[in-house]
């Protein structure tokens, strides 16, 4: 039942990414735990959309009995993995996160028994700068497995072709051919044996009969991995984790349920643990936080000036609604109620009292998925300017950003309502993953519904795109899993978002995006949004979104 649901999971993802729901796919890929491959099967359904796939099934016709025969696929996918992701990865900027978890997975397999597992490492490695070393026959290799943007499907083939005559011995000829299809025979009508590899895995399916042909599921196999290898990779790769465990999975139980059933979730400070991972990647997060921090300092005149009016404008908010008078027996006189001097009444003076710390709490959340990978210095930035300002104003602030990998919603605090002094560590902000605005969303208002504070708001930073390759599960006598992605991800986003207001939350948005996104930001936010297309306008607009709140509270 289990895998039957997951070939149905990869299947959708094909079928919306190819846009032909026609199509009965010959492969199919998965990840460690059987679970469908988001990135994999994302190529694979785009191999079908950009070039002729029934071309690709005639010419490994050819290799059909070739022992090995699924060796060459996965290499022909490998070099068109390339093509796939410079045509679509700037119409859709979460692939880069993926890939780069894909290349991490590889280097970590690199010592396979498997030639292909060596192979795959150092594809990976010349992009992503693994320190891998390998023979000259794979260099020379993966230098001509390199397929030009506009090679249609014949020219893909012949390349293939001759990659495969230059670098191995092909068995196709028809003596060997008859031996192999005898040995066929004896297999009709049932399951034939799986020929594996470590890292993608190709099985051959049950003969239908009248069906003609063969099906094959491509599998992306490494080695199988427990539970709690699972939440180590994400600590690994995140952080370790401040809740625990068992809190965590309290957690999961409450909120990953409905359209993020199967969905977990990760709370950390993005400190790390000694494993060769997780100090790799303190590595690469010291590396942005330095990023980060000169960017800000190299601006430092126009952001300090931000963080001046900011403050002002929300001081001035404050000073309406948090400041009030009441009768005193001492402070400005008040000439209408003077008479009650006779009724031996003193208090015919107004005191003007002013609340220090309002009783209000504001949470910012930023947006760290990999389609913000090129503006990373920039939200750290204006996540600083908005927690300094409401911190000079005394206000409670609780800053942090979200992402999904794999499964996982990572939610990295930066800091909590009473660290005024850790606005700084805003400047560890960095990218990566998915990002699947509901589930975060669902979570920052659960953390805040805890909160002791009264008027409670919450600041998104985003581009309002919500992406995430791990789907929903549709309702019905033949359920299809939807994409998380487009109108269903903005639909369930929005959604989140009026459960807050519902709660008493005020939901804000600092919107990041492009034109093109105007129209999901209006549906999830409503009007609680503001647009920035220059810093320099970055105090005036957050400010207004900000004193409009206070002011309509």
């Amino acid at each position: 039942m289990k895998k039957a649901k997951e070939k149905q999971r990869a299947w959708n993802i094909i079928w919306s990414v190819s846009g032909d729901y026609s199509i009965i796919p010959d492969i199919t890929a998965y990840d460690e735990r059987g679970k469908a491959d988001l990135y994999w099967n994302y190529i694979i359904g785009a191999v079908y959309r950009h070039y002729d796939y029934r071309l690709f099934n005639e010419f490994f016709d050819n290799f059909s009995y070739d022992k090995d025969y699924l060796f060459y696929q996965k290499l022909m996918m490998l070099g068109l993995e390339g093509c796939i992701f410079e045509r679509d990865s700037k119409s859709r900027p979460v692939l880069a996160g993926l890939r780069h978890e894909c290349g991490k997975k590889a280097y970590e397999n690199r010592d396979g028994i498997e030639l292909f597992d060596e192979i795959l490492a150092a594809y990976f490695s010349r992009i992503y700068g693994y320190d891998i070393r390998v023979s000259d026959g794979i260099k020379n290799l993966l230098d001509d497995l390199k397929f030009d943007l506009k090679d249609d499907t014949k020219q893909v083939i012949y390349k293939m072709n001759q990659i495969i005559k230059k670098y191995f011995e092909p068995d196709f000829s028809s003596e060997f051919y008859i031996k192999r299809i005898k040995a066929k025979l004896k297999f009709f009508g049932r399951k034939t044996p799986s020929i594996k590899g470590s890292t993608l895995t190709f099985k051959e399916e049950e003969d239908k009969g009248r069906q003609k042909g063969k099906i094959f599921s491509g599998l992306l196999k490494l080695k199988e991995k427990s539970d709690d290898r699972e939440r180590k990779f994400i600590q690994d790769y995140f952080g370790i984790s401040i809740l625990g465990e068992s809190k965590t999975k309290a957690l999961e139980r409450i909120l990953c349920d409905d359209a993020h059933e199967g969905c977990r979730l990760h709370f950390t400070r993005g400190q790390f643990g000694e494993s060769d991972d997780a100090i790799f990647r303190q590595k690469q997060a010291a590396q942005q936080r330095n990023k980060n921090k000169l960017h800000y300092l190299n601006n430092y005149i126009r952001n300090t000036n931000a963080i001046t009016k900011l403050t002002q404008r929300i001081k001035n908010a404050m000073i309406v609604n948090y400041t009030y008078s009441m009768k005193s027996d001492s402070g400005k006189l008040n000439t209408e109620i003077a008479w009650r001097t006779v009724l031996d009444d003193d208090r015919i003076f107004l005191k003007i009292i002013k609340d220090e710390i309002p009783d209000m709490s504001v949470d910012i959340m930023l947006d760290a998925s990999a389609s913000q990978l090129n503006r990373q210095e920039t939200i750290a930035e204006e996540g600083y300017i908005i927690a300094e300002s409401l911190t000079r104003c005394n206000i409670p602030v609780r800053i942090y950003s979200f992402c999904n990998m794999r499964d996982y919603t990572v939610m990295n605090l930066f800091r909590d309502y009473d660290e005024k002094g850790n606005n700084d560590r805003i400047f560890n902000y960095y990218a990566a993953g998915f990002n699947r605005d509901g589930m975060a969303l669902r979570t920052a208002i659960h953390m805040m519904e805890d909160s002791k504070y009264n008027h409670k708001i919450l600041i998104v930073l985003s581009d309002c795109r919500p992406n995430d390759m791990l789907g929903v599960a549709a309702k019905g006598l033949i359920p299809i899993q939807k994409e998380y992605a487009n109108e269903t991800g903005v639909n369930d986003t929005a959604n989140e978002v009026r459960k807050g207001w519902k709660k008493g939350i005020s939901i804000l948005c600092v919107f990041t995006g492009k034109d093109e996104d105007l129209p999901s930001v209006k549906k999830i936010y409503g009007q609680k949004f503001t647009r920035i297309l220059t810093l320099d306008k970055f105090a005036e607009m957050v400010g207004v979104l900000i004193e409009r709140e206070l002011i309509n509270k």
